[in-house]
């Protein structure tokens, strides 16, 4: 290979995300059957801090110890996992799909200004004692979850348009969409195993 079409290959290869994994794992999950993959999550390149969209309206959904936080899920799906063969497979492909949710929530946060290193403890998460009660708490965790971006997306909503908040409905949209997905998934396998 010559040097021009080196130098040519090496341009093209620093256009990619600067985040190489990251664009991985965002394809990678979002061809799974986990996740709502007619929904994508939209860039944050035009997202600024003070255009009304504030980041604390994210620390409950992102990490907070309050039974619905992505940081929850993570927790409860991944042990879950652990403790329940029967629906260990279904609850780690959730778990996959929570942890992008909390990466590109987290992301979103700093493009806000804000912080991502809040406190967290797992008093909260209800890991159940059986996989039907674990699935159970699946459920009331996602309403919970869904219920919760729609109140951030009323608040977005009411707000004058511009960029971020464009970008903020798309997020959240793709958020919503990935929640009411796991919801599905979940009442499917309990109707599936009366």
């Amino acid at each position: 290979m010559d040097s021009t079409n080196l130098k040519a290959m090496h341009a093209l290869m620093k256009k990619r995300g600067t985040n190489q994994l990251d664009d991985l794992t965002t394809g990678l999950v979002n061809s799974m059957s986990y996740s709502n993959s007619d929904v994508i999550y939209p860039e944050f390149t035009d997202v600024k801090a003070g255009q009304g969209v504030e980041p604390e309206w994210f620390y409950a959904v992102y990490r907070g110890a309050n039974g619905f936080s992505e940081l929850n899920a993570i927790n409860q799906y991944i042990s879950q996992e652990a403790l329940f063969d029967d629906i260990g497979e279904l609850m780690l492909g959730i778990a996959l799909v929570e942890m992008k949710h909390m990466d590109k929530l987290g992301d979103f946060i700093l493009k806000l200004e804000g912080k991502v290193t809040q406190e967290y403890n797992t008093s909260h998460v209800d890991y159940g004692k059986t996989a039907r009660q674990a699935v159970e708490f699946g459920v009331r965790s996602e309403q919970r979850t869904v219920t919760e971006y729609k109140k951030i997306a009323g608040k977005v909503s009411a707000l004058p348009e511009n960029k971020t908040t464009e970008v903020t409905l798309q997020l959240l949209a793709k958020l919503i969409a990935d929640e009411e997905k796991h919801l599905s998934l979940f009442e499917n396998w309990l109707e599936e195993n009366k």
